[in-house]
């Protein structure tokens, strides 16, 4: 649908000003947990981060404590630049959280007080725990050696058989798999995503350990700090992956025009709000709850234009209503409605296949 559906509806619409933004939204997997995870966030995408206090004095090695250090930065970063979410950090804000309640059962108990300091519609509570880690040695195949050995035999010319040998007792000397040194890390994480509404959680808890590989040839054990950043960058990724969607955009109309005066202008406001020097999507949705009840609830334009808000907060359950509302309403548009709505349909579960056993 994108650019091309908007262009297409600018060209017909002959009663309708044809303004469009860019909207950004959820897109959930198409699996059970995605489907999951929708059911789970509706509406929610301002969390806030707390994690839980880390003793440096309980990790023995040096790296450890640096990495004591990275850890909390290094979580808010990625979450804050990568996720669906915008992240408010809770560390320091002693206005919002004591240190003594930053737990589990703390933030359960004044989550209401987080909710109405920060506007958040969840925390996201993380507690990491001492690293493990284990060295060895690994056979690993060095490309850059096979590569020359080939080119060797493909450039052999007429003498062929003796660039064959050479190529053989270079391998010899340097060989295309090689023993390396693998250090093998795994970061206990458990991450806990709290609704403020309700208190209800969903939890995710990384067992895979991640592989770091030494230079090929190096057997020496991979530098642990280096180490303990790469695992932790995919326990972050494997995070995001479970508890955000990604995010996704979509050109979408927004209507400014109506019978009567008062509601086209709040109408208008709404939209300037968004395209303004300083956009905010939040203003325009109060300038259309307006236009919304000066129309008396008439108004297909403002329904509609509240449904967008709803769709770029991720809560569907709204946006479908505010979309129905304006459909029965029975604006020019309804073609153009229901196609929005099928962006916020439930894509199809796929089900991995399974062997039939005998």
């Amino acid at each position: 649908m994108r650019l091309t559906s908007v262009f297409l509806f600018c060209l017909f619409a002959v009663f309708i000003t044809c303004q469009s933004v860019t909207v950004e939204y959820p897109k959930y997997p198409a699996t059970k947990e995605g489907r999951d995870l929708k059911h789970f966030l509706n509406g929610v995408k301002t969390v806030a981060f707390a994690l839980e206090p880390m003793g440096s004095e309980i990790w023995a090695h040096e790296s450890n404590r640096s990495f004591v250090l990275m850890v909390p930065a290094k979580i808010y970063e990625s979450f804050s630049e990568d996720s669906y979410f915008k992240i408010l950090d809770l560390k320091d804000r002693s206005d919002v959280l004591d240190v003594k309640d930053i737990s589990l059962e703390g933030i359960q108990k004044n989550r209401k007080k987080i909710g109405e300091i920060l506007s958040a519609d969840a925390v996201l509570y993380v507690s990491v725990k001492q690293p493990e880690s284990q060295c060895y040695v690994e056979a690993k195949m060095d490309y850059l050696a096979l590569g020359l050995a080939v080119l060797k035999v493909a450039t052999a010319g007429k003498d062929r058989n003796r660039q064959y040998s050479r190529a053989a007792s270079s391998l010899v000397n340097d060989p295309i798999v090689k023993p390396t040194g693998v250090r093998k890390v795994y970061i206990p994480i458990e991450a806990n995503l709290i609704r403020i509404d309700s208190g209800e959680t969903m939890k995710t808890i990384l067992s895979k350990p991640s592989i770091i590989y030494n230079g090929v040839g190096d057997v020496s054990c991979p530098s642990m700090l280096p180490s303990l950043s790469t695992a932790l960058d995919e326990s972050i990724s494997e995070i995001q992956r479970r508890l955000s969607p990604k995010v996704e955009s979509e050109d979408i109309s927004i209507f400014t025009e109506d019978e009567n005066p008062e509601v086209e202008a709040l109408l208008l406001e709404g939209y300037e709000e968004i395209t303004g020097e300083n956009p905010n999507f939040h203003r325009a949705k109060i300038s259309w709850e307006k236009a919304d009840l000066k129309a008396k609830g008439k108004s297909w334009a403002a329904k509609a234009n509240l449904a967008t808000y709803y769709f770029s907060e991720g809560d569907y359950q709204k946006a479908i209503q505010f979309y129905d509302e304006a459909i029965r309403l029975g604006g020019p548009e309804d073609d153009y409605l229901k196609e929005l709505k099928e962006l916020m349909a439930p894509p199809p579960i796929k089900e991995e296949a399974t062997e039939e056993k005998n």
